[in-house]
């Protein structure tokens, strides 16, 4: 499928150096300000080079920050690992992958530039939209990390220079959505052609919904203050987008994680865009354990735990521990359907380099190359299928979009904003048993108006739905869990290989101990490089 949009194509050269160049000038350069910032064409240049700043298959890395997975070697990537385990610091490396100022410069650094443009008003709106949506997610994103945070607005002003103290994060947060309403307003409903794939109307009333579901759940759930308000307008969003009837549900939960979905499925609303043979990410080797796929190629780089895989429902609704259906010698079987479609688990069949498909077993016992804690064994005895195709001769080179916003998250926030403030409203249980019957599972009508028992379903459907698209530690952030479910090992398969691959009473191999402390955890320390450049930012508390 050659479907791909141009902007790919643009930003794939701008990253190399072209228009890249004129976003990294200083903007009073007089070279820039006179050759460049014309016409039209230069003004989609120059959003296409904003494209890149756009989160992409590194928040797969990112569930490892959650209880859902585990960082194999938590000292790569600069400290990504330590998040979870609660050894991090202001010197952690990794933390300024998040302080992403220069990326703000970047895009004020255009806007201003485009606003004083003559050209086509109406693409000129387009143009703006479209960089407002990504300046919004960017405030949106670092406020979820560090709080209070300083605030530049519509002039590029590079923060060290400017030695700005910290804004709070409510007037951050009121600024990130002054831009959402405006890109709202500016960005059409849908592209065609060459443009399939940009950021649409959908994209940000989706962005819109997720915001002030966040910031209803921080008063809930953290200030123990009435958030009504703020879960109607969560609710309200994501129903503009419902009636858009321009999206439903893919009928396969796995296809969406495939290049022959990119730009061709119903369900993903924006996505990550990526290129065969030109922007690519190596997913497939990072998911994979050594010993799988056509190559034989496998980093096993980060882990799902067994917390994780045996939280999966049963088919009947039950857990494991409860229903009489689980057969702990086939643990996989009449369960949620997205258990097979998203993890290697033991027993799996997989392609090996010989082109024969061989079962998957990663017990130290068997001795094959996927064992735990070998070179590319990981660390839990599980892996990832999501993301991950095994028959790509260049497994480092995979060309799937990475999703930011599906219809599927539409309709969950929706069913949680609703749950809160009307939690007798029959869409609640209209959207989980859409997104549920997907995965074969029954109907939760029998919940609605019992507020905890729906909301802990809706916190359920929500880590199993979008395990590894970077969702679940935000939603332990928010909804104040994080302090319990992060200070429990992780841990992997049981260490006797002769038991019942499913006895959960077993004795478990260690994955990672993890930490979490609360009183200072649920925000990032300011970085320290920023500090030192900047003597006007303050640290939050306890670091």
């Amino acid at each position: 499928m050659k479907k791909y949009s141009i902007y790919i194509m643009l930003a794939s050269a701008l990253i190399l150096g072209s228009c890249s160049d004129f976003l990294d000038r200083d903007p009073l350069s007089q070279a820039s300000e006179n050759t460049f910032w014309q016409t039209e064409a230069d003004a989609e240049k120059g959003i296409n080079a904003l494209y890149p700043l756009l989160p992409g298959e590194r928040d797969f890395w990112r569930d490892c920050e959650s209880d859902n997975s585990l960082m194999t070697n938590s000292w790569g990537e600069s400290g990504l690992g330590y998040i979870c385990q609660g050894i991090h610091n202001a010197a952690t490396g990794y933390l300024k992958e998040e302080w992403t100022y220069g990326d703000i410069y970047r895009i004020l650094y255009y806007l201003d530039k485009l606003n004083g443009m003559t050209i086509d008003e109406t693409k000129k709106q387009r143009f703006e939209g479209e960089a407002r949506f990504i300046l919004a997610l960017k405030y949106y994103r670092m406020t979820r990390h560090f709080g209070d945070i300083p605030l530049i607005k519509e002039k590029p002003i590079e923060l060290e220079n400017a030695a700005l103290p910290r804004s709070s994060k409510q007037e951050v947060l009121d600024y990130a959505l002054e831009n959402v309403t405006k890109a709202i307003e500016y960005l059409p409903d849908s592209y065609s052609g060459a443009n399939t794939g940009r950021i649409n109307k959908a994209a940000a009333l989706t962005l819109k919904a997720d915001m002030y579901l966040d910031m209803a759940s921080y008063k809930k759930f953290h200030n123990n203050q009435d958030a009504a308000d703020l879960w109607k307008e969560a609710a309200d969003a994501a129903q503009k987008v419902i009636d858009m009837n321009m999206y439903d549900l893919e009928e396969d939960f796995a296809y969406i994680f495939k290049s022959e979905a990119n730009n061709n499925n119903k369900e993903v609303i924006l996505a990550k865009q990526y290129l065969e043979d030109e922007i690519t990410h190596m997913l497939p080797i990072l998911c994979s354990p050594a010993g799988t796929g056509i190559t034989g190629q496998g980093w096993a780089s980060f882990c799902p735990t067994r917390q994780l895989v045996d939280s999966y429902e049963m088919t009947n609704g039950e857990s494991i521990y409860e229903s009489k259906e689980y057969d702990m010698n086939n643990p996989w079987e009449n369960r949620d359907a997205r258990l097979k479609k998203t993890f290697f688990l033991p027993g799996y069949e997989c392609l090996r380099p010989n082109g024969k498909y061989e079962p998957y077993m990663p017990h130290p016992a068997f001795n094959n190359p996927e064992r735990i804690n070998n070179e590319g064994g990981g660390i839990t005895g599980y892996m990832y299928l999501k993301y991950n195709d095994q028959t790509l001769a260049k497994p480092a080179n995979s060309w799937t979009n990475f999703s930011l916003y599906r219809y599927a998250e539409v309709l969950l926030i929706q069913a949680e904003a609703l749950n809160e403030y009307d939690p007798g409203n029959a869409k609640i249980a209209t959207n989980m048993n859409k997104v549920r019957a997907r995965a074969g599972l029954p109907s939760v009508d029998k919940l609605l108006g019992n507020q905890e028992q729906m909301r802990e379903k809706i916190r359920g459907e929500r880590r199993h739905e979008f395990v590894a698209e970077h969702k679940r530690y935000f939603d332990i952030l928010r909804w104040k869990t994080a302090e319990k479910v992060l200070n429990e090992t992780g841990y992997g398969i049981h260490k006797d290989e002769k038991a019942a691959i499913g006895d959960y009473t077993q004795e478990k191999f260690l994955g990672q101990n993890r930490t979490f402390d609360s009183s200072k955890h649920y925000l990032w320390p300011i970085p320290q490089n920023a500090r030192d450049n900047n003597p006007n930012l303050t640290q939050n508390p306890n670091w």
